[in-house]
């Protein structure tokens, strides 16, 4: 009776360490359940912000590409302007359609367009294109009434009238070939540019540079005035390419309207 008592007693011990053991361990499973179902949802939560991200970033990658190729348009469009002013130079253009999934490659086009710009930016400097002077054309390119003789006569430029000691500006970056007077010209400044131009600046009042003078384009060359074979206060402006004379009125402007 004694060992039956005493096996009773050991079975209901180990039955109760049994209970609590396997109470704890639901206890830890609860928590561990509870620990991983919050990993989850924060991982949910990590995957969608993720998932905004991208869209946004894919959104900002077609706005982009848009643009881009607008500015790809204007390039091209700035290629036949040149070519229409006889400048023998293409700028590159970004190439084939980029998805805007493609961001490398779409970084490369990008990088291409920007030094396509660059380069039309300096092509347009150094070709002489734009107004030396502001003011109204009183004697066109070609041939017209000598206004000294009266007799037909070519006229090699444009005259622009002018106030007395306004400012002439270089229409292009290049070096100053000659600076003093000429016969006919009166005080005449000759810049040579790239691409075999020349630019012709006479009747001036006063000359501020000198031969052999690097200048850019928009630098005060001179001021307009009434010296050599003058009538009146005028800028006689000429554009030269490689010696053949070209009508300056094609390049004061950059549209249709003045162009070849």
């Amino acid at each position: 009776m004694k060992y039956y008592l005493i096996g009773l007693t050991l079975v209901a011990f180990t039955a109760l360490f049994l209970s609590f053991n396997s109470s704890g361990d639901l206890k830890r499973l609860k928590q561990e359940l509870a620990e991983k179902d919050q990993k989850i949802q924060q991982l949910q939560k990590e995957l969608e912000e993720k998932d905004k991200q991208l869209q946004q970033v894919a959104q900002e990658k077609e706005v982009l590409l848009k643009k881009l190729k607008l500015i790809e348009e204007k390039i091209k469009k700035a290629n036949k302007t040149l070519k229409r002013k006889g400048i023998r130079i293409k700028l590159p253009q970004g190439g084939k359609f980029i998805p805007p999934e493609e961001g490398e490659k779409l970084q490369l086009y990008a990088e291409a367009l920007d030094k396509s710009i660059e380069k039309l930016l300096k092509v347009m400097a150094d070709v002489p294109v734009g107004v030396p002077l502001y003011g109204r054309i009183t004697s066109r390119f070609g041939y017209r009434k000598d206004p000294f003789n009266g007799k037909r006569a070519f006229h090699s430029g444009l005259d622009l009238k002018a106030r007395y000691k306004q400012a002439v500006f270089a229409t292009a970056n290049g070096y100053v070939e000659f600076a003093g007077w000429s016969a006919g010209y009166g005080k005449l400044v000759v810049i040579r540019h790239k691409y075999g131009y020349k630019t012709y600046y006479g009747h001036l009042s006063k000359i501020r540079v000198k031969k052999g003078q690097w200048v850019k384009a928009g630098t005060v060359i001179g001021y307009a005035g009434n010296t050599g074979r003058s009538t009146g206060v005028h800028l006689h402006y000429e554009i030269r390419r490689y010696g053949k004379l070209i009508n300056p009125l094609r390049f004061l402007y950059l549209n249709r309207t003045n162009s070849f």
